[in-house]
């Protein structure tokens, strides 16, 4: 059962409640989850624009994965736009995909505010409203409760029984939409009060999903009334305290293969019961809370994942608001407090929109104002999925990634017969007497939809995906979850990839072939995207199946056809070939492409590194001459980030990241999908992205060896950082000043070898935490080798 419960709680303080800093967030409360005492949060001096633009560029996002919600901080009338990610609709040529799920909004008395800010700490993922009006002083407070699966927001005021509002909870595009007759589309619903509830419920036409949302209005002093003369309403006059509660939920089965494999669009959600009873019982275990209680639950749920890592560059919080931060940076500044930011927005946007129990996050993450939204707000496999879920390894949040297993899990059976249709399709003479063929990613897919394969796209999609699971094992060193499904679903890519190439001159190439958008869609033969791709899934299918100990009868045949597949190709410029009909560089498809396919075996993977050296100068000739040019999009910078990242080179990483803040940021610090402060469409990959790739340039862990600090950009001289991850399940922890390591700290989460890179590390001091002497191997001066424990933490200092 597909369930959200968003409750607002309203309380009223009393008269001498309310504090200066309480106004600018909550400092007092919030300091004790921030490194130096000052929280980093996103500031304002007025509310969001109440229209899409406002939604788009100036709402503060939040969520706790089982809804997202756009907070605009309004004076007279407060509006909370709610995202629930299963209500799709249908996708009929670009028109349908995610729809917004509900408009809920607070009318207040307000007509002269004075002294408003609004803030979004994310410390603590809390967000603040405050304002005078008429001599009082008005507060809220807004978090999204993952455990309680609410959203709150407490109201204030400094004057005992001054608190008045109306709740007014609308459907958005409640009509029949279709697009042309017998598309099926459109959406039905009613908004009824009843004593101190609303009831918000209705059908999403195509898939007949049923949505429903409840509303209970609870207040302390004043009076309640009930109306439904325009939709349901309650008004509360002269309230001490007032709490809300509203929990949203629709009958769409989280981890349910029938989602998938059911060809009939009303058969998809046949047989799973409508969410009343689950919004009923939802919405009152969250009245039996106390709003101290649903806050401490969710203060700890959250910080026990946000503090895990800081990143701290020595610099003081501007006194300035975040959209004039952003006006000063797109004239040329840059800003240290900005980078740390930014770095952290990513981080706190994937806790907000990949939680268990709920949809992995879309090309929106699990937030949607519109109808139509840009691409269906679906799941794309040629970049911006995976770019999703990079940082959620090297910034310390592994277990983010499980609704995207449990998306796997439902959608697996779908692809296996899908891998049998492109077999018989492409090379029947690959297809498996027991009908074990493994299974097939195409690109493009949606909740209720298995993805097929594009014109544009190769199947690299698919073991690109499964690059994501390896690295969950590999940062985590979790044995049971590489055994029970990592590398099930790792052989099952390389059983259809073993099966699919076929051999072209004694080598094994994928055909068909194309590199993702470019070249007109070109349908090639061994594109340098599928080989890397299927190179880098046999390699660590191979080295699984080691590390268990199997006797895979598969194995043999990967190993075998491993070193045939022939993923590297040099061309005329000297450049790594992104087709193997290339010449020099650029002589087919865009040269300056927002994909960057033929160099993914330097990042995200692993095939192209120090160990390489002529493959790694032919993959900077590439990046070089993809460069960054005006229309490149958000997402395309940041991997161009990470990728300058991974060569070595910090400075231009962080001319990356600077781009990315000039072009791409907009005022609520989302992604602009655009390169333009004017059209704005919101994508969260950027974000994600460019988050993962400043983790890059702090840490790297790709070659067996821990790399700290390994792309250090001038712009950072001085600076610390806490609790990134490497792969080997090491977390580590950086101080340096003047662009040079002064300590380093690694925790052995798993034990084993540590392998660790650094200029002249070999001539330094190493003690346990406790201060033992630490023996170590030197294999050069940049390289040393330390036996770990268990939970035991090593401390480098006195680094030459």
């Amino acid at each position: 059962m597909r369930l959200i419960v968003l409750a607002v709680v309203i309380l009223l303080a009393a008269p001498d409640g309310l504090s200066q800093h309480v106004r600018a967030g909550d400092a007092a409360r919030n300091s004790a989850a921030d490194r130096s005492g000052t929280p980093l949060r996103l500031l304002y001096d007025h509310p969001a624009a109440n229209d899409n633009d406002g939604w788009v560029s100036q709402s503060l996002p939040m969520g706790n994965g089982y809804m997202g919600v756009n907070v605009f901080g309004g004076v007279q009338q407060e509006r909370l736009q709610i995202t629930e990610n299963s209500l799709v609709d249908a996708p009929t040529e670009k028109i349908g995909g995610l729809n917004n799920f509900a408009e809920v909004f607070l009318e207040f008395p307000h007509t002269a505010p004075s002294n408003y800010s609004r803030d979004l700490v994310l410390n603590s993922a809390i967000a603040h409203v405050s304002y005078d009006d008429a001599g009082v002083s008005y507060q809220r407070e807004y978090f999204a409760s993952y455990p309680d699966k609410v959203f709150v927001v407490r109201l204030r005021a400094s004057k005992a029984g001054a608190l008045d509002f109306t709740l007014r909870p609308t459907i958005p595009y409640l009509a029949d939409f279709r697009h042309t007759k017998d598309d099926n589309r459109g959406k039905h619903g009613t908004v009824k009060a009843d004593g101190n509830s609303i009831t918000l419920a209705g059908t999403m036409d195509y898939y007949g999903i049923k949505f429903e949302g409840q509303f209970k209005v609870i207040p302390q002093g004043g009076t309640l009334t009930a109306e439904n003369a325009d939709g349901g309403s309650i008004s509360v006059r002269g309230a001490t305290s007032a709490v809300i509660l509203i929990a949203v939920g629709t009958n769409y089965p989280i981890g349910n293969s029938q989602v998938f494999s059911a060809t009939d669009r009303l058969e998809k959600l046949n047989g799973f019961p409508a969410p009343h009873k689950k919004v009923s019982e939802a919405i009152a275990a969250a009245a039996a809370r106390s709003y101290d209680d649903l806050l401490s639950r969710h203060e700890a749920d959250y910080t026990k994942l946000y503090n895990r890592v800081d990143f701290n560059l020595d610099t003081p919080m501007p006194s300035i608001t975040t959209d004039k931060l952003i006006d000063r940076v797109r004239s040329g500044e840059s800003s240290s407090y900005l980078d740390e930011l930014v770095f952290q927005f990513g981080r706190y946007l994937l806790i907000a929109s990949s939680r268990s129990g709920a949809l992995p996050p879309n090309l929106q993450g699990v937030w949607n104002v519109y109808q139509d939204p840009p691409w269906t707000a679906g799941y794309w496999h040629n970049v911006n999925q995976q770019m999703n879920y990079w940082l959620a390894f090297n910034t310390n949040l592994p277990e983010l990634f499980d609704p995207y297993l449990d998306f796997y899990r439902a959608y697996l059976p779908a692809h296996q017969s899908l891998a049998t249709q492109y077999l018989t399709q492409y090379h029947p003479s690959g297809l498996a007497a027991d009908g074990d063929n493994g299974w097939a990613l195409g690109n493009s897919m949606r909740p209720y939809e298995r993805s097929g394969k594009t014109s544009h796209s190769g199947f690299g999609t698919g073991p690109w995906t499964t690059m994501l699971f390896w690295d969950d094992y590999d940062f985590t060193r979790d044995k049971k979850l590489l055994r029970q499904l990592v590398y099930p679903a790792m052989r099952g890519q390389a059983n259809f990839l073993s099966r699919f190439v076929q051999d072209v001159d004694g080598k094994l190439l994928a055909k068909p072939s194309s590199s993702p958008e470019n070249a007109n869609s070109l349908q090639t033969v061994g594109a340098t995207f599928d080989q890397q791709m299927i190179y880098e899934n046999f390699r660590d299918t191979i080295e699984a199946a080691r590390i268990l100990d199997l006797h895979d009868p598969l194995i043999p045949v990967l190993e075998a056809q491993l070193p045939r597949l022939d993923p590297i190709v040099i061309g005329d410029s000297g450049q790594i070939k992104e087709y193997r009909e290339e010449t020099t560089y650029g002589s087919i498809g865009e040269i300056h492409h927002r994909h960057m396919s033929q160099l993914l075996g330097l990042y995200p993977g692993q095939l192209i590194n120090s160990t390489t050296p002529a493959w790694l100068a032919a993959a900077k000739v590439s990046l070089e001459g993809r460069g960054l040019t005006a229309g490149t999009p958000g997402w395309a910078v940041a991997q161009r980030l990470a990728t300058w990242a991974r060569i070595g080179d910090g400075n231009q990483a962080y001319a990356c990241y600077h781009t990315w803040q000039s072009n791409h940021a907009m005022y609520n610090l989302w992604n602009n999908h655009r390169d333009s402060t004017t059209a704005k469409l919101f994508q969260v990959d950027g974000n994600l992205g460019v988050s993962a790739g400043v983790g890059e340039m702090l840490l790297q862990s790709h070659e067996e060896v821990v790399a700290p600090l390994a792309a250090l950009p001038k712009a950072w001289p001085k600076g610390s950082y806490r609790g990134l991850l490497a792969r080997g399940a090491f977390e580590v922890s950086a101080t340096w000043s003047n662009g040079h390591a002064d300590r380093f700290e690694i925790l052995s989460k798993a034990g084993g070898p540590l392998k660790l890179r650094y200029p002249a590390i070999a001539g330094a001091t190493v003690r346990t935490s406790s201060g033992n002497r630490v023996t170590f191997k030197r294999v050069d001066n940049a390289d040393i080798r330390v036996d770990t424990k268990v939970g035991q933490t090593y401390v480098f200092t006195a680094i030459p």
